[in-house]
């Protein structure tokens, strides 16, 4: 894998390198007299399960008054007074994921001016700064290790040097005890923190009636070869050239929409003991531990799009390269490929640092995050970023990041299913467009664009099958999703209105975030969005194969499920467009960043007419959010769109300013929507995947999305459906070699794969992988290509 390399200092947060194993996150910041380590955990999160109840909730009886008089409305063609009556449905807000404190070295007598290099080796994970000081190098190392689940900060030094560390949480403080050895800081998060779109809230508030916040705390050990004291908040250490720091974090979190359990002291000796127990193994040991663990993970798959010359464009700090590759004539296909593939590597090794089995999903910036009110609360964002975060997972080899979506579909499966029956009167269970980790799933107080979707738990569901279709969903995991999917339907089933031709509706409906004219001003509410009905398809198709894998096939559920889904209409397209609402509705921003009437044609697969398609993303125009930028990248590379796949791959990759809703990198490669979002990272390596391999029809298709100019390059470990790994080598576009190996199974056996229309059936087994020579001609098209070992 790549490296992002620096010959400079760290300027601000978002110049920092990111470290995380899916429950610790750290931001490391490097100065030549500083080293500045930002924490997060997972799991710190304010208010609290009764968080979402605070407020006196609207009564069932009122709830199917306002949804009567809403229906009425759109039906008679006043949508602005239909949003009037569905805003008693509403509730407050999610809850905000916070940073939990900061750790800092400083070194005396080190000028600011002092040359250093820092680094993040993304096949490691471990960060390293190197300052050449007038005595001799300093060297740090830093990495966050999941077997033992601490962050490990390591110090070395030519020439004794003294070094002052402290300890701050920007969380309400409870205890702080700090000795020459060890330190302990207790914490309490807020019980309540408002997002910035709600200016009349306070920005955070400590202490609510019926809520219970999380505590939390810091535990940090060291061991030395010099002299220590403690100085008030400060623990100095003088005539030191080794210094081994272990910090551990731990919080009351109990799981996702359950109530905290225990308390800070508690925690504070969970942390504890961690750290003694990573300093009784010995730091090499645990490194060598977390580079394997890590590697494990990462490991199998790779990319070269050529242009890896380390003389090169690879010879400058990524954001001059960045910003080189954006003011160059040639596109950055051209200029700068290896940039590409960095992106698409660093895009997995942020999955998987935000992301593991045991933790909680990633947010809209990941697993870290350093504000105390973050923009959006830093929250899961159910309408298109919760789900984008996740679609690299299985088609790079990531499959099991995605398994923190399943426990957060088990808490809202169960809390949501109270908001169902008093909010709409229906069986099973609802989310709407934002949730947290205490399961939140009323719809949000605010427009109806956003507010009024609710179909926020069917969007996580299609996406977390994606594990079924690649082959990676076990029995366990299937009887455990089965009822999920169940109490999905359920409530869609209920949620469908009779259309009066014999078809079912869904009203009110939205298409997420975007409007339309009415004579009233901007609306959004309509009837049967063309999101609506392709959502709701594909979760009734996916339906009876969950079921058939959790050996439910023979609910009556399906029967229903079945029924229903014959009646819904497909998306209409009327003069060669996708109608987004309804038939005659213009919309009030041509140029949205959300493109959610195109859902069928990607992520999902129910599929549109392709002109159809392209017509809908040329009125939209390429420019846009970060992630937006990554949504269209993917519908272009599996239209086959390779001139446009290339114009985006421009807009990806041009410095981030700050203009409103335009995408770019930050200095750190980070993705602008702007403010930064994890999901423009990860939609990229998602989207790059799609442009080289796809299997969401009847084939294995090859390169389909690939720009002209990228046309020599290779890539191995890619996944497509049913569970094969797909490795590739190709040249003047074409492929040349293709290797195929079945994960499991199930998924061996023809399979027919595609380039450029030529079609072959290929036998496909575990064994051994089958590998083809694209250039020469199969020796009969009727009969499958079999082929074992090197070529």
């Amino acid at each position: 894998m790549g490296e992002l390399r620096y010959r400079r200092p760290s300027v601000d947060w978002l110049d920092s390198l990111p470290l995380g194993n899916g429950r610790t996150g750290a931001m490391v910041s490097a100065r030549a007299e500083s080293v500045l380590l930002s924490l997060n955990d997972g799991t710190a999160w304010s208010g609290s399960a009764s968080s979402e109840d605070r407020d006196e909730r609207v009564s069932p009886e009122r709830a199917a008054a306002a949804l009567a008089a809403a229906r009425r409305a759109i039906e008679l063609g006043r949508p602005a007074d239909a949003e009037r009556e569905l805003a008693v449905l509403q509730n407050r807000y999610t809850q905000a994921y916070l940073p939990v404190g900061d750790v800092r070295l400083e070194i005396a007598g080190v000028a600011p001016e002092t040359p250093l290099e820092r680094s993040l080796v993304l096949d490691d994970a471990v960060h390293a700064i190197t300052v050449a000081g007038v005595r001799g190098d300093i060297e740090h190392e830093s990495f966050v290790s999941t077997p033992q689940n601490v962050l490990v900060h390591r110090l070395t030094s030519a020439t004794p040097i003294d070094v002052s560390l402290t300890a701050a949480t920007p969380l309400a403080v409870l205890t702080d005890r700090r000795t020459a050895r060890r330190a302990r800081l207790a914490f309490r998060l807020p019980a309540d923190v408002a997002p910035g779109h709600e200016p009349d809230e306070p920005a955070a508030i400590d202490h609510l009636d019926g809520i219970t916040p999380l505590e939390g705390a810091i535990a940090l050990g060291w061991e030395h070869d010099g002299e220590a004291s403690v100085d008030g908040d400060r623990v100095r250490l003088s005539g030191i050239t080794r210094l081994v720091l272990v910090v551990a974090t731990e919080t009351t979190f109990a799981g996702i929409g359950r109530e905290p359990i225990g308390d800070a002291d508690g925690a504070a000796a969970r942390a504890g003991a961690r750290v003694e127990v990573a300093l009784a193994i010995g730091i090499d040991a645990v490194r060598e531990r977390h580079v394997a663990t890590h590697r494990a993970l990462l490991g199998g798959v790779s990319l070269s799009f050529g242009g890896d010359d380390p003389s090169g464009p690879a010879a400058l700090d990524p954001d001059e390269r960045v910003r080189r590759a954006s003011s160059a004539v040639d596109p950055v296909t051209t200029t700068d490929p290896a940039l590409l593939a960095l992106l698409f590597e660093y895009g997995r090794y942020l999955l998987a640092a935000s992301s593991r089995p045991g933790g909680l999903p990633a947010t809209l910036q990941g697993i870290w995050n350093a504000e105390m009110r973050p923009p959006w609360s830093s929250n899961y964002t159910l309408n298109i970023n919760t789900e984008m975060n996740y679609w690299a997972a299985e088609p790079t080899a990531l499959a099991d990041t995605q398994l923190p979506l399943l426990d957060l579909l088990d808490a809202l499966a169960d809390r949501g299913r109270a908001n169902a029956a008093r909010l709409y009167g229906a069986r099973g269970w609802v989310a709407h467009h934002n949730s947290d980790a205490w399961a939140y799933s009323s719809p949000t107080r605010g427009d109806a664009s956003w507010s009024q979707w609710v179909l926020g738990g069917a969007w996580l569901v299609r996406q977390f099958d994606e594990r079924r279709r690649f082959g990676s969903l076990t029995t366990h995991e299937a009887e455990r999703f089965w009822p999920i999917v169940a109490g999905c339907a359920a409530f869609l089933v209920d949620w469908l209105v009779e259309a009066g031709d014999g078809a079912l509706d869904t009203r009110p409906s939205t298409s997420p975030e975007n409007q339309y004219a009415s004579d009233a001003g901007p609306v959004s509410v309509t009837t049967s969005s063309a999101m609506d009905r392709s959502l709701i398809r594909e979760v009734f198709a996916l339906a009876p194969a969950v079921a058939l894998a959790a050996g439910a096939g023979d609910d009556a559920l399906l029967t229903e499920i079945a029924a229903a889904a014959a009646r819904i209409r497909p998306v209409d397209v009327i003069d060669g467009d996708v109608v987004e609402w309804h038939a005659g509705a213009v919309a009030i921003d041509p140029h949205h960043r959300h493109v959610s009437h195109l859902f069928a044609a990607f992520p999902g697969d129910s599929g549109l007419p392709d002109a159809a398609a392209r017509h809908v993303l040329n009125a939209r125009g390429d420019d846009s959010t970060g992630w937006s930028l990554a949504w269209k990248l993917a519908l272009r590379a599996r239209l086959g769109d390779t001139d446009a796949v290339g114009r985006l791959l421009e807009l990806v990759t041009r410095p981030a300013a700050d203009g409103h809703f335009r995408g770019g990198l930050y200095a750190n490669l980070f993705a602008a929507h702007p403010p930064f979002q994890i999901d423009g990272n990860l939609g990229y390596t998602a989207a790059v995947a799609e442009m080289l391999v796809q299997s969401h029809g009847d084939a294995i298709v090859l390169l389909r999305g690939l720009p002209a100019a990228l046309a020599h390059g290779s890539v191995r470990g890619l996944v497509a459906r049913p569970g094969i790994v797909v490795d590739l080598d190709w040249s003047g576009g074409a492929p040349t070699r293709v290797t195929l190996r079945a994960r499991h199974a199930s998924a061996a056996g023809i399979h027919v794969v595609e380039h450029d229309g030529e079609r072959r059936s290929i036998s496909i087994g575990t064994d051994a992988p089958t590998v083809i020579d694209w250039r020469t001609p199969p020796t009969s098209p009727d009969h499958p290509f079999r082929s074992r070992g090197a070529v």
